[in-house]
């Protein structure tokens, strides 16, 4: 769906303020701290298995390289501290593997140090979990000198993780991913031993594959444990405040930086669940500013975005998802039209302008089939809204009438599942098939007006 050319113009006359966030120099230190420690572990744990100077050194210099390339990708991602205890699982999820590495007698064997990558990739960042467990792979095979064939192994296995993460963490696939990584543990074991075990192998690779298994289960559980203690408690709206007039902020329950801190300092649960609902309320209010700077830009970008909403939020009612973070992610998902020709960049500017809560900013980068691949059930549900509104309009315009609604959505589902674009999104096949059926039956009973 295109917007107008002509830019209309954006009103500066705006009611609605943002108080923006403040910079934290929390995340400079521990950037800043990271490659300390990481030294720090190797001397220590250098020292207590006594190995010489020389190599000492050697392992200090590649894990001070290592590290910096970490940080660095960390910087050029910074939303990565703004997930909660972020840093704490990072330092822990990074140093103790080292540690294990080092201390532990056959790493190599009871693969114990994976679950450092593997769990920052469910639970933060699946490409910060790479990373993370690409440097393990390299400090263990510089601390055993491990043959080529070993280490291609554990770097595909690495890879595998990656790409599963968020599938290992989802109740209705973990099962599955399992099955997927131990099989492909014992193929690639078999291939890169030249179809053979060497002799009086067999016990170690058993052992191996135990160990993984362990890592998993554990891993799933930490991350079980996690969503359900930790991300339950939404992110504050600190940094998320907009105001109008004192009526109407007095009335919605969203109050001031100052007052937010102190009464945060008093655990005022209740306080924080009805300004998160208010941050929501403004954010699909239609006379928002953004809204209004998207419809005085292009009457037929505000339809089509308030269509999207509309039947974003209605698809996650319906399986249980988030229906104000779809039914928000549709309304903005084209928001950096009004700004330039780059829209996803120009959005996801404006939504640090305004903001925007971190899921809210994955769907604007999520949406489009041309950019990343959704790792949120509300980012897919966005991205099929779309996908489906915007083929079907293009069709009946081009006059192409014997393409049925319920057949397009067809093809757009069976296309998407055959190109594998919803597997990091958290959707279960239960799910997929009554998000099909539900596109179908707006469209096929004329719920649906284009």
């Amino acid at each position: 769906m295109k917007a107008d050319k002509d830019l209309i113009g954006i009103s500066e006359d705006s009611s609605t303020t943002v108080v923006k966030p403040k910079k934290n120099t929390g995340n400079t230190i521990f950037l800043s701290l990271l490659p300390f420690l990481s030294v720090l572990t190797i001397i220590i744990s250098s020292f207590i298995i006594k190995i010489d100077l020389i190599e000492c050194l050697k392992l200090t210099f590649m894990v001070l390289l290592l590290t910096s390339a970490l940080v660095l990708y960390i910087r050029m991602q910074i939303n990565i501290l703004e997930v909660k205890l972020s840093k704490a699982i990072i330092l822990c999820l990074y140093l103790l593997p080292m540690l294990v590495i080092l201390l532990q007698g056959n790493p190599e064997i009871y693969s114990f140090w994976i679950i450092g990558g593997l769990l920052i990739a469910m639970l933060i960042d699946n490409k910060l979990g790479l990373l993370v467990y690409f440097n393990h792979t390299i400090l263990l095979s510089t601390v055993l000198s491990l043959k080529t064939e070993a280490i291609i192994h554990f770097l595909i296995m690495g890879i595998l993780i990656s790409l599963l993460s968020n599938s290992l963490r989802n109740k209705s696939t973990v099962i599955y991913s399992s099955i997927i990584l131990l099989s492909s543990y014992i193929t690639l074991a078999f291939l890169m031993n030249n179809f053979i075990f060497e002799e009086g192998a067999n016990t170690n690779y058993l052992a191996s594959l135990f160990s993984i298994l362990a890592v998993l289960v554990t891993a799933f559980l930490l991350s079980v444990i996690y969503e359900r203690v930790v991300k339950t408690d939404k992110p504050s709206n600190k940094d998320m405040i907009y105001q109008t007039d004192s009526e109407r902020l007095s009335q919605e329950g969203t109050v001031n930086i100052a007052e937010y801190d102190n009464r945060q300092q008093d655990n005022n649960s209740s306080l924080l669940d009805r300004n998160m609902r208010a941050s929501y309320d403004l954010l699909l209010s239609k006379d928002n500013d953004l809204i209004v700077k998207i419809k005085e830009y292009s009457e037929e970008l505000y339809q089509h975005s308030i269509h999207i909403g509309d039947l974003s939020g209605r698809a996650a009612k319906l399986i249980g998802a988030n229906e104000d973070l779809a039914r928000a992610g549709g309304y903005y998902h084209e928001v950096g039209k009004v700004i330039g020709k780059n829209y996803i960049e120009e959005g996801l500017k404006l939504a640090d302008d305004y903001s925007f809560p971190e899921e809210l900013k994955l769907i604007l980068k999520q949406h489009s089939i041309k950019h990343d691949k959704p790792t949120s059930i509300e980012s897919a549900i966005v991205m099929i809204s779309d996908n489906v509104a915007s083929t079907i309009e293009y069709i009946m315009k081009s006059g192409q009438g014997k393409y049925t609604a319920d057949k397009i959505i067809d093809n757009i589902f069976r296309m998407r599942m055959d190109k594998g674009t919803f597997d990091d999104s958290g959707l279960s096949v239960k799910d997929f098939k009554l998000l099909k059926e539900f596109y179908q039956d707006e469209y096929r009973t004329g719920k649906v007006k284009l």
